[in-house]
């Protein structure tokens, strides 16, 4: 491109009134500064928007729609951009001052190129490292063992990103990023940052699915099978590991489900999990299966 790529940074936010502050100072104070943020506000009760005023400028915008998870606060502002990549960015993570400059240095050298994935790390809420990526191999290739990055690195060619929404069903909520991954890695190479330019910082209000009903966390994994399972890009995609991706989402399920003192529930997706494929028995999350389901029995 003659032009300096624009970034649409677009940040969904629901209730982060609290939160959301240091997220778009991380923002602002890029090194790379062809950029225009769009916030998303998913139905806010709090003060979100009373918060968000003072940063907004030219290339800060704000736009406030109906609560309907993530999914479509992400599908909206992809719709609202103007830019060449738009970013998905989670509104409590941060981004350090070269992170776009870091997306930008990988287009220029590879070209208008469909995904990028960002460097990242995990922190808790004292700054201690708990996880930091590592691209040793390209980062698609495992996507069918697990969910290999999350939201907030990921930046995508807007072009592309029209063409493959986020899926809106409510019920996916908290597996629809995965989703979507499975499905851009099945037409897509992902071009990688080994430089961590993104943190997520874990605390106990991280947007994740509480297990409040079961059956709703239920809904969510096995939607997840139906959505990725009947995707005949993702299935060729994953060709002989389907069964084994299969697999470790019902023995993901099982464990969650014994984690919450679901015990007869975590059974029968155990059993799933084996007849989906027998392998699941030297899983590391087979054993946690058990400690957890024997804790629970002794307890």
């Amino acid at each position: 491109m003659s032009h300096p790529v624009l970034i649409s940074i677009i940040v969904p936010t629901y209730n982060r009134a609290h939160l959301i502050s240091p997220t778009i100072e991380s923002i602002l104070a890029q090194t790379y500064t062809n950029f225009e943020l769009i916030i998303v506000d998913d139905g806010s009760t709090d003060d979100t928007e009373a918060v968000i005023q003072k940063y907004l400028s030219e290339k800060v915008f704000y736009f406030k729609k109906n609560n309907e998870e993530r999914a479509a606060a992400r599908n909206y502002g992809t719709k609202k951009a103007k830019g060449d990549y738009v970013n998905w960015f989670d509104s409590d993570d941060m981004m350090s001052p070269d992170n776009l400059q870091e997306a930008a240095n990988n287009i220029a050298k590879n070209g208008m190129v469909e995904v990028i994935i960002q460097g990242f790390q995990y922190i808790d809420g004292a700054g201690k490292l708990i996880h930091e990526s590592n691209f040793d191999r390209p980062v698609h290739l495992d996507m069918y063992i697990a969910n290999q990055v999350a939201n907030s690195p990921v930046i995508v060619r807007r072009d592309i990103a029209l063409a493959n929404p986020f899926n809106e069903d409510r019920e996916l909520s908290g597996s629809e990023d995965y989703e979507l991954w499975l499905r851009l890695a099945s037409k897509y190479p992902f071009f990688t940052s080994e430089k961590r330019t993104v943190t997520y910082i874990l605390h106990d209000e991280r947007s994740t699915v509480v297990m409040s009903d079961p059956d709703q966390f239920i809904r969510r994994y096995t939607k997840f099978i139906h959505y990725t399972t009947s995707d005949p890009g993702v299935v060729a995609f994953l060709g002989k590991n389907k069964n084994y991706f299969v697999m470790k989402t019902y023995l993901l399920l099982a464990v969650d489900l014994v984690l919450n003192n679901c015990k007869l529930l975590g059974c029968k997706y155990l059993l799933k999990a084996f007849f989906t494929s027998p392998k699941v028995i030297f899983e590391r999350g087979f054993y946690a299966f058990i400690k957890h389901f024997l804790r629970h029995i002794i307890s």
